[in-house]
């Protein structure tokens, strides 16, 4: 599916585009279905000893660096007390990441489908690369706040090359947290990036001041099952917690421009071990 003439247009002017019916209940029921049983054959007594330690904030740094070839579970913050879990396990995660897309056969078919290739490549990338998946639970009563911010402040780029695919998994409406987006930031680049330094710690640089907005500035994207929503790099977006009934899965591919000319930063938190796949 490629983009109209009139949604490129929006998505310019705007930052981030919905668009409608993008993926079908079976599709959708499939990947979510191999979500369950990675949970189900899960064992997270390993990863809470992880987020328990003395040495936890070192052990956390690790874990999450280490996620970026592979398959990892990140727990909600209130989902742990005293080193254990305080809710089921089927709700305390915040997300899986980074590698599904190439490293689990079902979320490889579909990140990889024609649709979504012919969709990304008419944002004008000619070498398209595939650089990270995230599967983002916002559980009912558990789902925690995303502050304001901008993924390529985390995937940079030079020059900006990040867009990213959201795909609602479930309806995403203001009471289970809806993405909001802060309409035309995009256009100011982006204010800071996360990196790591020369004593291998994982420091925010700031490059110029955070913009000046208020919550209530930003738009809420609320959309149906099935829907997408495209993002810029440096859109400002974030989501409310989630104290309803209701859980918001959603998943998300993150892309970088791979052609000549373009630098994927050495220091950007996301390292992998092997080339970026190219969509």
């Amino acid at each position: 599916m490629k983009l109209t003439n009139e949604q490129l247009k929006k998505y310019k002017e705007d930052g981030f585009l919905i668009i409608e019916n993008f993926c079908s209940d079976e599709e959708i029921d499939k990947v979510t279905n191999e979500m369950k049983k990675l949970i189900d054959e899960y064992d997270p007594s390993e990863t809470i000893s992880i987020f328990t330690t003395s040495e936890q904030d070192r052990n956390t740094d690790d874990y999450f660096i280490g996620s970026s070839d592979t398959i990892r579970f990140f727990f909600e913050k209130d989902a742990l007390v005293d080193g254990k879990l305080a809710v089921p396990k089927e709700i305390a995660f915040n997300k899986v990441g980074h590698a599904l897309h190439n490293l689990n056969p079902t979320f490889e078919e579909f990140s990889y489908s024609p649709k979504i290739h012919d969709l990304i490549y008419s944002l004008g990338y000619k070498k398209a690369l595939s650089v990270q998946s995230m599967y983002i639970f916002k559980n009912q009563r558990i789902g925690g706040e995303v502050n304001i911010h901008q993924d390529s402040t985390f995937l940079h780029t030079t020059p900006l090359t990040t867009h990213a695919i959201w795909f609602a998994f479930e309806d995403s409406t203001i009471e289970n947290g809806c993405l909001r987006g802060l309409a035309g930031s995009h256009k100011a680049g982006i204010t800071k990036r996360f990196i790591k330094n020369d004593e291998n710690k994982f420091v925010f640089v700031q490059d110029s001041p955070d913009p000046v907005c208020k919550k209530e500035d930003f738009v809420a994207l609320e959309c149906k099952k099935g829907s997408i929503i495209l993002l810029d790099g440096a859109v400002l977006h974030y989501s409310e917690p989630n104290k309803s009934q209701k859980s918001r899965h959603a998943y998300t591919l993150h892309f970088i421009e791979g052609e000549d000319g373009v630098v994927y930063e050495e220091n950007n938190w996301l390292q992998s071990s092997k080339p970026f796949r190219a969509l």
